[in-house]
């Protein structure tokens, strides 16, 4: 974890170090695989997915990696397709604040705060509501039901942002790349990275060293906000 760190750290500093800017070499499959180690945007929010999913219920963690797949791919054809966001940058940077967000205080508070306002109701009536009747201020982040709202608001979120990656990858890819096998590139470095956070996650919190997530988070974090406001 504290190699992933300092890798991350020295990327920061890097002139190329967006996977967004169109400056880095293009082509096939090798050329794809490569992009998203490259670029510290996708690079901390995609580790970072995987480091989160480590800490949920194995089924909401393997939704959130197949969904985030998914929607990525989603993206990269509309992108190819010629179909463009104007925010698409800064949906990107703010998917960054929300993986340091969720790395460094959890998702519960975050969700119960969005499930009493999507609902209209107030502190003393939250263990009535059918979503949360199953949870507690202190239950832990893996003990939402299947598809309870917090669940559905998790998945949609990642969904939306991993749709925004995947776009800003497919519409700034060259012409003369074969795009299809640059989008598997794409997507296999993906799924690696996803995988690797998540197992990097699983040996972290055995070895009682669960902090270097919340650490990592906050980093993250930071460095979106740095990314974005300045």
């Amino acid at each position: 974890m504290k190699k992933i760190l300092v890798v991350a750290g020295l990327i920061a500093f890097s002139q190329a170090a967006s996977a967004h800017t169109g400056l880095l070499p293009t082509g096939g499959f090798g050329h794809g695989f490569v992009h998203p180690f490259l670029g510290l945007d996708h690079f901390l929010a995609m580790l970072g997915l995987g480091l989160w999913a480590s800490s949920q219920s194995r089924l909401l963690a393997w939704q959130a990696i197949g969904v985030f797949l998914i929607f990525m791919i989603v993206g990269a054809l509309f992108g190819l397709s010629g179909v463009g966001f104007a925010y698409v940058e800064t949906a990107i940077l703010v998917s960054l604040l929300l993986v340091g967000v969720a790395l460094s205080f959890g998702t519960t508070q975050i969700v119960l705060t969005l499930q009493r306002t999507l609902w209209g109701i107030n502190g003393n009536s939250v263990r009535n509501a059918p979503a949360l009747r199953q949870r507690d201020a202190g239950a832990s982040d893996t003990a939402f039901p299947r598809w309870s709202v917090g669940t559905i608001i998790i998945l949609a979120s990642i969904a939306a942002f991993a749709s925004m990656h995947g776009l800003a990858h497919g519409s700034e890819m060259p012409l003369d790349a074969s795009a299809y096998a640059y989008v598997v590139g794409i997507i296999a470095a993906t799924a690696l990275l996803h995988v690797s956070g998540f197992m990097l996650g699983l040996f972290a919190q055995r070895a009682n060293a669960a902090a270097l997530l919340r650490i990592y988070g906050t980093l993250t974090g930071m460095v979106g906000a740095w990314l974005l406001f300045a």
